[in-house]
C-alpha cells in the first residue's frame, strides 16, 4: 500500500521553540498517532526558530485528507489547540514524495 507524506514547516516566535516543542510532544503527537498518523521525522532549527517535521499515513492523498479532517474536527484536537502556545508566525504544509 502506498504511503502519503506531508512536510510541515512552522516558523516559531524567537525564544519560544522549547515551549512549542513541549506542546507538540505532549499534546499533538499522541493525538496524531490515535488518528493513524506516523511521524517520519522531526527537526528543530533553533538558529532560525523553525520546527520541521513530516507526518504520513498509509494510503493515498485522499486517505491522508480524510484522516486529517477527522483529526482536525476531533474534541482532542480542539483541546490541544486551546493549550497551544501563541507563538506561530507562519505554517507551510505540502505533500512530498519519497524516492
Amino acid at each position: 500500500m502506498p504511503k502519503t507524506i506531508q512536510l510541515r514547516r512552522y516558523q516559531i516566535t524567537p525564544g519560544r521553540l522549547d515551549e512549542f516543542r513541549d506542546w507538540v510532544s505532549q499534546q499533538v503527537l499522541p493525538i496524531r498517532a490515535k488518528f493513524g498518523f506516523e511521524v517520519e521525522f522531526m527537526y528543530f532549527d533553533t538558529k532560525n526558530s523553525e520546527f520541521i517535521w513530516a507526518a504520513s499515513v498509509e494510503g493515498d492523498q485522499n486517505d491522508f485528507l480524510e484522516k486529517q479532517s477527522a483529526y482536525d474536527h476531533s474534541p482532542e484536537r480542539a483541546e490541544a489547540g486551546r493549550l497551544m502556545p501563541d507563538c506561530l508566525v507562519s505554517v507551510d504544509t505540502r505533500f512530498v514524495e519519497s524516492h
